[in-house]
C-alpha cells in the first residue's frame, strides 16, 4: 500500500513495527505494556499516530505475555 494512502494510525502502527521490534524484545512484557499505555494518553494532533503505535506496543506485549506463559507451562510437565 502506498505510504500516501495511509491513515495516521496506520502509519503508527507501521512505524513502531519497523523501528522499534528488536529493540523492545529485550524488554518485558510488562514494560512494553507499560509503553503502550502511555501512547493512548496522547491528545491533539498527535494522537491516532500515537494510537497507532500504542496498538502495536500491546499487541507486542500481549503476544510476549502469551509466550513467556506457555514457556513457563511447558517447564512445569518436566
Amino acid at each position: 500500500m502506498p505510504k500516501q494512502n495511509l491513515s495516521d494510525f496506520e502509519q503508527g502502527y507501521y512505524y513502531a513495527q519497523r523501528r522499534h521490534t528488536a529493540l523492545l524484545l529485550k524488554k518485558s512484557p510488562e514494560s512494553i505494556l507499560e509503553l503502550a499505555m502511555v501512547f493512548f494518553l496522547f491528545t491533539g494532533d498527535t494522537a491516532e499516530l500515537a494510537r497507532g503505535m500504542g496498538t502495536y506496543y500491546q499487541e507486542l506485549g500481549m503476544e510476549r505475555m502469551e509466550t513467556f506463559k506457555a514457556c513457563y507451562q511447558s517447564k512445569q510437565h518436566y
